[in-house]
């Protein structure tokens, strides 16, 4: 039933989007973009933060929430949040990436081994550099919003690098993503999330890389149903505000949208509580799904060591600098993980 709900929304959103366009407000009323299916957890995450903002207010405010994709694609949204027509949206950090390039390094593989590591570095070391390099370029960083580990889904199995060799393997636009896909050896294409269940049937993919709730809501398991729990990437969006809005608010009003949003350990901890019925379901549903070994995982690693480092040529000083933050991040969690067990 998820399943069809998710594909129905996905069909009826592309409609809106090419219908018409939503009516925006003027003043400082807010009007807040994102894309979440029903009955998901980033459904549940608008909901609570709608919820939030009217009951702080006494219902002075009321958010204007286009949350079901009716504003379009993510670089729509983007684009209108930057214009100040949208005044707050989730955007992946992949998307942000379009007026800061250093977010690219966030997308590095094997860059994070544990949900509890993303955190720790996310939580004490990434957001304030990450909030200066966005208020630079007129956005304010709220919150993080996690969208948990990226895996290989595929006709056949994929657990080490040379099983991806040659594969047609979809992917989104995003520059980290692909310059992996070719570390690897393998093929890619670029295509809609809306059209990979087509892409699977005719062809035109042999898998592709998707978080464990998109893999099993979006159907993908019938026609690619080998599912690696590769976790060779870690998904952020960050909740962000147009300047402009935000500096325009009163003090109370500021706090008052920035304390509705969610926490992203809240977020992180709900998503791994949802996947687990996930793949659950995908297992009854007749999917393989693969855990890698440390032997398997480590030959993945080996091969795209020097990823990092490409990305950084690519995408500048900026990288580097968040580079050796979330390096500096993960030896204090390996000393506090240390500390603990010595305790």
């Amino acid at each position: 039933m998820k399943i069809r709900a998710t594909l129905v929304f996905l069909h009826i959103t592309a409609l809106m989007w090419l219908a018409a366009e939503p009516v925006f407000a003027d003043g400082h009323e807010a009007i807040v973009g994102g894309r979440a299916a029903p009955d998901t957890p980033g459904d549940v995450y608008w909901n609570k933060f709608n919820e939030s903002v009217v009951s702080q207010s006494d219902g002075r405010l009321q958010p204007k929430m286009f949350i079901r994709g009716e504003i379009g694609p993510e670089e729509t949204l983007f684009s209108r949040l930057r214009r100040n027509q949208l005044h707050l949206a989730g955007v992946s950090t992949s998307g942000v990436t379009l007026v800061e390039p250093a977010l690219d390094i966030l997308r590095a593989p094997f860059m994070f081994d544990s949900v509890e590591q993303v955190g720790f570095v996310l939580d004490n070391y990434l957001r304030e550099p990450v909030t200066e390099l966005l208020l630079a370029k007129d956005l304010v960083m709220l919150e993080w919003m996690s969208a948990g580990w990226l895996n290989f889904y595929a006709k056949t199995p994929i657990r080490v690098p040379d099983d991806i060799k040659n594969k047609r393997i979809r992917i989104n636009i995003d520059a980290a993503a692909l310059m992996f896909l070719r570390e690897v050896g393998a093929d890619y294409v670029q295509v809609s999330f809306s059209d990979v269940l087509t892409s699977l049937q005719t062809g035109l993919i042999d898998g592709g890389e998707q978080s464990t709730q998109l893999f099993v809501t979006g159907g993908f398991g019938e026609y690619a149903p080998h599912y690696t729990l590769s976790r060779h990437a870690y998904l952020n969006a960050i909740i962000i505000a147009n300047r402009e809005w935000f500096d325009g608010l009163t003090v109370e009003d500021q706090s008052i949208y920035r304390s509705a949003i969610p926490t992203d350990a809240w977020y992180r901890n709900y998503i791994i509580e949802e996947n687990e019925p996930y793949l659950t379901q995908a297992i009854a549903d007749g999917q393989i799904v693969y855990e890698l070994t440390p032997a398997q995982r480590q030959l993945w690693k080996d091969r795209t060591a020097d990823l990092p480092r490409k990305i950084i040529d690519r995408s500048g000083a900026g990288a580097q600098r968040l580079y050796d933050i979330i390096l500096e991040g993960k030896a204090a969690y390996a000393r506090q993980q240390a500390e603990a067990v010595s305790n």
